[in-house]
Order: structure tokens, then sequence, then C-alpha cells
């Protein structure tokens, strides 16, 4: 047992002291005169009281005087002892939902490991104590908040999923730190593997920081690369396993096309930390590869690949020109899309599907799709003659480019006056000529559109995104746009303005509303194949982890988390405070008092 405040004790020497003084010190009587001595029987006590001072006699109205003053002053002292467990007044608990935290090297995995740990927590609080429980998975998010109801924090916890995916423990940290950060004794409880990217610009404030580390072993076994290239004999699949476990580990590796078997192998023992490839001939006509991975090793996330070989499933984009944070951010929301930026064309045009020309003159290029924004070129399908200032809209097409693209109301201050050459379609047109130009060729195709979108109000429009979206899919030609390749855990979304349903891998099925005409899908949280029907079209959602980080499943014992150490606590401790039924006590004892006294009186 020890003390807050130990100085307090000293309080019972002069306090006692003063108890102790008046039981000897003498009565002050004033004299009055008697008719009579015998309705007085001698009374010695007072006699003996009268004295200037007595021997102390004992008293039991002395005794609980002292023992009230004891339990008092104690209570003053704040006495506290200490108790092991994760809990502490203030508690929150963050826990790792990452696809590492399904190693099965615990019983029967670390989540559900972290989620026992956290349970026994919840349920061994005090009454007082306050938890709050927070997900550290792709999106960190708060279970529940600060609050003193077990009901309620053991149900949510028990809804708590494990995930395929990355987490951002950073931001789960810094969310936690928030909440907690500003209380004296308040504590962050991470339960995890310490498998996650290093944590910077986090500061825990006054909150005490406890890890808890989860998982024994490192034995894992993951398909590390997939993809076809195109050589002089044909189309070729490649497959990469990585052994990132310090002992050798075999297994037996199947390759699919469009769902059928094309091959199945064993792999023979990689050597630690080695890598093992296969490449074998692939069906000309296949869109889909599929790649799955059996093998003894402690997590199946990564042992499940997906490549697509339709050319509107991945788009890798070069934008040249000022930069335009609304166009980057229109295309960043793709998940399609990878995207390059460069102030200038390189020489080399060839890696890119689509370079955008932002505001500068468009030069003839190798990739397949070109996007020309407000400065035509010798090789865009428009010839110029001059500017006009202040272009009104008049139509569009019935195109699916400009489909949900209203541009009625979009203020354009300036715009170029063009005129469509013989291979140029108009999309739209306003009242000084055309807007938007588009051109196809079995090689490549282009969109022109004759004004600057930071020279109008169009990327504040709802249009826009959609319109980047329409432009990708026209780019892409027939690329069939009904498959789609994300990584775990990273939300996409789609323009539209219907409802739509997702079917998951489990074959659950969700209902998502779309926001703003934007549809956003967040759920993709596990490895596997989705159906996202929309406007009675289905799209096939490929999902797959391929992580370095996550596959690495060496349980880390020290983490580095803003700059400082922390290293792994295997029974953190609290300590109790248990002033409260000293002066409970305290009262009770002073009652005794009161009514011994008054009993003899």
């Amino acid at each position: 047992m020890t003390f807050q405040n130990p100085g307090a004790l000293l309080y019972f020497l002069p306090l006692g002291g003063v108890v102790i003084l008046l039981y000897l010190l003498r009565m002050r009587r004033r004299d009055v005169r008697v008719p009579a001595t015998f309705l007085w029987p001698e009374r010695t006590d007072e006699v003996r009281a009268n004295a200037l001072f007595q021997k102390l006699r004992f008293s039991w109205l002395l005794i609980l005087q002292l023992l009230a003053l004891s339990l008092a002053v104690v209570a003053f002292a704040k006495p506290q002892t200490k108790q092991r467990g994760l809990a502490g007044e203030v508690t929150v608990l963050v826990i790792d939902t990452s696809a590492s935290m399904s190693a099965t090297d615990v019983k029967p995995s670390r989540f559900a490991n972290a989620k026992k740990q956290a349970e026994e927590a919840i349920r061994s609080a005090g009454a007082s104590d306050r938890i709050a429980l927070i997900e550290a998975g792709p999106t960190p998010r708060v279970l529940f908040p600060l609050s003193s109801d077990p009901s309620k924090q053991l149900r949510a916890l028990d809804g708590l999923k494990p995930t395929d995916a990355e987490a951002d423990v950073g931001d789960a940290l810094r969310l936690a730190a928030a909440l907690v950060g500003s209380i004296d004794g308040a504590r962050i409880v991470l339960l995890s593997d310490g498998v996650f990217d290093k944590v910077t610009n986090f500061s825990r404030g006054k909150a005490a920081l406890v890890y808890r580390s989860i998982g024994d072993s490192d034995e894992n076994l993951a398909i590390s690369a997939l993809g076809t290239a195109e050589t002089p004999t044909g189309r070729q699949l490649y497959c990469a396993i990585k052994n990132e476990s310090l002992k050798p580990i075999d297994g037996t590796l199947s390759l699919y096309a469009d769902g059928k078997v094309i091959d199945s192998v064993k792999v023979p023992a990689v050597t630690p930390r080695g890598q093992w490839g296969r490449t074998i001939s692939a069906p000309a006509s296949a869109k889909v590869f599929e790649a799955k991975l059996d093998a003894p090793d402690i997590l199946k996330s990564d042992n499940y690949a997906v490549s697509l070989t339709s050319a509107g499933a991945s788009q890798h984009v070069l934008i040249v020109g000022k930069g335009d944070i609304f166009l980057e951010r229109a295309l960043a929301l793709e998940p399609r899309v990878v995207l390059d930026r460069s102030a200038n064309l390189p020489a080399d045009t060839s890696p890119y599907d689509i370079v955008v020309f932002d505001g500068v003159e468009e030069q003839p290029v190798a990739s397949r799709g070109v996007l020309t924004l407000g400065t035509a070129g010798p090789a865009t399908p428009v010839t110029t003659d001059g500017s006009v200032k202040s272009p009104q809209f008049v139509s569009a097409e019935n195109q699916a480019l400009m489909k949900g693209v209203d541009l009625k109301g979009v203020f354009i201050d300036h715009a170029e006056k063009v005129k469509p050459r013989a291979n140029g379609v108009v999309q739209a047109l306003g009242d000084n000529g055309p807007l938007i130009v588009t051109s196809s060729s079995p090689t490549k195709r282009q969109v022109y559109l004759s004004f600057e979108p930071l020279q109008s109000d169009f990327p504040l429009q709802i249009a826009f995104p959609i319109f980047v979206s329409n432009v990708l899919d026209f780019l892409a030609g027939e690329a069939d746009s009904s498959l789609l390749s994300v990584k775990t855990g990273v939300p996409f979304s789609q323009p539209t303005t219907a409802p739509a349903t997702l079917k998951t891998p489990a074959g659950d099925t969700l209902s998502i509303k779309p926001v703003a005409n934007t549809l956003i899908v967040r759920e993709t949280r596990q490895i596997g194949k989705y159906e996202l029907t929309v406007g009675g079209k289905t799209k096939s959602v490929y999902s797959t982890l391929r992580s370095d980080t996550e596959s690495d499943l060496k349980p880390q014992k020290d983490l580095s988390l803003g700059g400082g150490e922390v290293r792994a606590s295997t029974s953190p401790s609290r300590f109790a405070d248990f002033w409260r039924p000293l002066c409970m006590l305290c009262l009770f004892v002073l009652g005794g008092e009161w009514w011994l006294f008054a009993r003899r009186s």
C-alpha cells in the first residue's frame, strides 16, 4: 500500500494531542448557592476535573474519537493499492483488426486473443471506471465512447470483426489521444502484434500508453506477385511466392483463368526470406487470372491474388501541366487509376495508358488515350480560331461520355474557339462553337475540352467527377468495364444517382445509397470477389491484400510511436484508491461516539 499524500499522516500528532489535552484540562464552573447538599450525591470525578490537570483515565469516548481522527487522517493521505489489469479509471482500448491479426499462431487467432483480453478488461473494471473502444482498421472508428456501461461495451466488442486489410494504427492512436490525452491518469491500451508501419506525429498527452504484444511466430508463405505479359510466343502468366519466415515452407499453387484451373503445381520448400516463381502460357482470351496458395502457414489472407487483363480495370494516368488539385482529386478517387504527375512530357509515354494535357499544348504520344484541357495541338481533333469570352452551354449529345454531366449554368471565363476536324465528334456545344470534342480509332482515343477546368467553376459542380469517370471509360475503348480490382480496405467510388447492392464473398448483401451523385463503397474489407449492382448492371470487384507489411508476421515487442520507444507490457498495473471507504467508516465511528455520549448523559 502507498499514499498519494503521505504528509497528511503527520496531522495525527497535533490533532490527537489536542483531543487528549481536552481530557486533561480542568473544567470551568461558576459557584451556585444551594439550600442543601444531600440532594447531590458525592461526585468525585467532577472534583478531579476541577483540578488544573488530572490523570488520564480510560474512556470509550476518547478511544472512539481518536479512532475517528485516525481514519480521517489516513483518508486524507489518500491510500492506494497496486492492482494488475489492463483497465484504469479512464481507459481507451485500441484493437488492431488488420490482416496480420488473423494469424493462427495464437489459438484460435491473434484477433480473438485481443478481443478476449479486452473483454476481461471490461469485466474487471470498477463501477466508476470509464472505458472506450477504438477499432484500428483501414479506417479507425470509435465503437463506443467513454462510458461505464459494461453490457453495452461487451455487445459492441462482440460485433467487432477482423479484416484482410492494412490498418491505420497511427490514426487510431491519435484518435485515442484526442479522447483522453488531457486527462491525468488516463490510459491508452494498444492490443496488437505490432505489424504495421512506423507511427509518426503522435503524442499521448497526459495519458499512459500500454502496448500488449500478441503472437509468437512468423511462419508465412505469401503470393507476392501475379501478372501477365505479351511476348512473341504469346501471353505469359507469372506468379511469385515469398517466404516471410525463418524456416523453409512448401505448399501447392493453383492458377485460374476466368474461374477455370489452368495449372496446379507443388511448391518446393522455399528458403527463409526467399522467393519462388512460376511462369506458364496463359489463354489470350481470358480476362481474370487468379492464384490460390495452399500452405501450412498461419495466415490465409495473402494466399490469394488476382490480375485483370481488361484495359478498363487498371489505367496508368500521367498528368502533364500546371497542376489542377480538383482534377487530381477526381482521378485519385478512381480505384482503377495509378496516377503520376509531371511538369513536362517525358520522352517515352508508352508505359502510360492515358496522358492528360492540363493547360499545356497537346503533343503526339504513344498512349492509347489522350485528354486535352484548354490547349489544342497538332494531333487534337479540332482546329483553333482564336478564343471566346464567357461561352454558354447550349446542348449535349446523348452519349455515354455526357451521361450524368449537366453543363447548364457552368461559368467559363474563357475558352478556345475551335472547329472539329474530319475525325472529330462534337459531344457538347456552346454558343460560340464546340466545348467538348472526341475522336476514336482502333489504336487511339481522344477527348478535348475547349477550356481549362480552373478557368471555370466546373470543378465545383457535382458533374465534374462524373465527367472524369466517363472520360476514363471512353478512353479505355471497348475494354470490359464490368471488372475491377481493388486493394482490401481501400474505398472506391462510382458516379451514379441510383442506389446499389453489394454482394460480399461471404454471400451477404449490403445496400448502398449514393451521396451527392457519387456511390462510395467502403466494405471491401475481405479478400475475394464482390458483385456490385448499380442500375441493373453488375460489376465484379476483386479485392486482394498484396502487402509486404502484413505478410511479415513477426510480432514486434518494441514499437516506435511518435519518435519514442514503447515496450510491450505483459502485466500492466494500476493503483486503486480506497479513501472513500475510510471516510464512510470514520462517519460510522463518529455516529457510535455520539450514541455513547448521549447514553451516558
